[in-house]
């Protein structure tokens, strides 16, 4: 994966136009960048470098999985309790005069340069975030910049855009980082050589911690070009008068890193005239707010929105909307008519309800103030294009899958067989959060509490604040006497290393793909939302004292009220059919390196 990896003590009795050779030979660098190379390697050889263990790693334009990132020095060991560590180095040879006169942003344009605090930062994160190795490692960045003054080098801190990398250490002297890492690392291992150079891309960065960005005003996520490119298309838009952006794209493609980094942004920048508000989809939101106490109220139930934009003054508001197929018919229009400005993520085959705002969404294309940018690529699954693909396949009973040797996605018979490997899969990676979820069915107690199962369900009011930590802390084993929390029907919008799926009695695998059985499925909402689409009578609903649905029996009613006619129970029953699979695609596409499932009712 890199075009140099040697110890210290290989790379000080290799001569410098040999590495140069090497470097050069699987590359295609400009003049500039091998004169910037030789360089680098004579500063390092009449460095202290020797000053190290001389089995400590030192790798030479050490190559990212992002968009052509690459690492100008990397030195990596281990401390003295054996924790593995990486110092990331961008090392540049800029003048004073280049400080003066350079217009530093965020990322590079027209006259714009990257500033190295920012460069050296999102190296760190590719490193950690998107390689499979990261998760051991703890990552440190430093950039190098032998010519400038301290005069000049003030000046480029306070250039820097980003306030938060700002504290990012530069140093003139390549001598001043050696000795830091001098009093950190004591030597290094075989293993760590061996994660170098076999480093692949596995992104390990969720999305709840993505979130943290709100509170640290820090970029989310390490974005690819196609993302870049969308960003710039928003940017541009509102810039152009444009109100309303619309983003589509399937389970992965990468939507939720979009809104969240230009939310972060317009938070950043935000002002009197520039009010920004996050609406994470109402699934999600009381699970961010319990997660993040000291920003909880950056996160949004759209419901709330008209209480919270002003009628007068709406087009000073930026709403980044994510999941906003959820949304009751007539928030998005409100919003419109208010004048705010708004982005909205979502997919349609992530629409779990029939009362949803999917023909609000389509009637938007008819507006001139309105752009509509669907992403193609996928982002989450280890780098697979045809993993998603894969997933809707079986969900339509379609077994000729794409071949895939990036994702992990395997289809068991039995839940004993699911139990045994997703167990494998936790022992085998203590770093990775590991997911089961599904059972929203009636026979989930008789699954869970059959003999020897490995699993337990435990829901209740608000339960997914509970489960959630639960699966973030990695613990699965050494609680609950080793068995794992299903966590029902959660997951969507969020993401997992590993996730395993069970369908139990809420359907049935057919030729003809997942096909719903209403009597055994708990999904009440569901249900009620089709009753609702198709006008079934007010004698089907249940009303509790305080006026509201009582969900449980009015489903009770609605499978009455089908079975009275056969075809209403199959229009039902298709319907159902439709919103279900769109469930269980949801579950499917949560894990960013390997997904598990198990149909039991065949």
């Amino acid at each position: 994966m890199a075009s140099y990896i040697k110890t210290i003590s290989e790379f000080l009795l290799e001569d410098s136009q040999s590495i140069i050779g090497l470097l050069f030979k699987d590359s295609t660098a400009s003049v500039s960048q091998i004169k910037s190379w030789e360089v680098l390697i004579d500063d390092l050889k009449r460095s202290n470098l020797n000053f190290l263990d001389s089995s400590i790693n030192v790798a030479i334009e050490y190559s990212l999985p992002i968009d052509g990132m690459g690492i100008d020095l990397l030195i990596a060991g281990v401390n003295k309790g054996g924790q593995k560590r990486v110092y990331i180095i961008e090392a540049k040879q800029w003048v004073d005069s280049n400080i003066y006169e350079y217009t530093f942003g965020e990322g590079r344009g027209d006259d714009v340069e990257l500033h190295p605090q920012i460069q050296v930062w999102r190296h760190a994160v590719a490193f950690k975030d998107y390689l499979d190795i990261g998760e051991e490692y703890t990552v440190f960045p430093f950039v190098y910049t032998k010519n400038l003054s301290n005069k000049a080098l003030n000046i480029l801190i306070d250039k820097n855009p980003l306030p938060s990398t700002s504290k990012i250490p530069i140093k003139q002297s390549l001598n001043e980082i050696i000795t830091i890492i001098k009093s950190d690392l004591e030597s290094s291992t075989p293993d760590i050589l061996n994660d170098l150079q076999n480093a692949k891309y596995k992104p390990s960065k969720s999305i709840t911690k993505a979130m943290n960005s709100i509170v640290t005003r820090n970029d989310p996520f390490i974005l690819t070009k196609e993302q870049e490119d969308v960003v710039k298309q928003v940017l541009s838009a509102f810039s152009n008068g444009k109100k309303i952006v619309r983003i589509t794209g399937a389970a992965g493609s990468g939507k939720t890193a979009i809104l969240l980094h230009l939310y972060v942004r317009f938070l950043n920048e935000s002002n009197d005239e520039k009010r920004p508000i996050f609406v994470s989809g109402a699934q999600n939101t009381k699970l961010y707010q319990s997660l993040f106490r000291e920003v909880e109220r950056s996160f949004t139930f759209s419901f709330s929105l008209n209480k919270m934009v002003s009628k007068s003054l709406g087009s000073k508001y930026y709403i980044f909307m994510d999941e906003a197929q959820h949304n009751k018919e007539g928030i998005i229009t409100d919003m419109i008519n208010r004048g705010a400005h708004l982005v909205l993520c979502y997919d349609p085959s992530q629409t779990i309800n029939a009362n949803n705002s999917l023909q609000e969404l389509e009637m938007l294309q008819n507006r001139n103030d309105f752009i509509s940018i669907e992403l193609k690529n996928s982002v989450r699954f280890s780098g697979s294009q045809v993993f998603e693909i894969n997933a809707k396949k079986v969900l339509n009973g379609d077994n000729n899958l794409l071949e895939d040797d990036k994702f992990d996605f395997m289809i068991f018979d039995t839940i004993e067989e699911l139990e045994k490997h997703t167990i494998s899969v936790i022992q085998n990676n203590p770093n990775s959060t590991v997911a089961i979820t599904g059972l929203l069915s009636n026979d989930a107690s008789e699954i869970a509490n059959r003999t020897d199962s490995q699993i337990f369900i435990n829901w209740g009011y608000l339960g997914e604040t509970r489960w959630y930590p639960y699966i973030e802390n990695k613990d699965y084993l050494n609680q609950y006497n080793g068995k794992l929390w299903v966590g029902t029907w959660w997951l969507p919008g969020l993401d997992v290393d590993y996730v395993s799926v069970i369908v139990g009695g809420d359907a049935k695998m057919t030729n003809d793909g997942l096909i719903a059985i209403p009597e055994g499925a708990k999904h009440y909402q569901m249900m009620i939302s089709i009753a609702e689409e198709l006008n079934y009578p007010k004698t089907v609903y249940v009303m509790r004292n305080d006026g509201k649905i009582n969900t449980v029996k009015t489903a009770l009613k609605i499978l009455e009220y089908i079975e009275e006619d056969a075809k209403r129970k199959m229009v039902f029953i298709n319907r159902f059919s439709e919103l279900l699979k769109n469930n269980y695609y949801i579950l499917l596409t949560r894990g960013r390196k390997g997904c598990y499932v198990c149909f039991l009712n065949k």
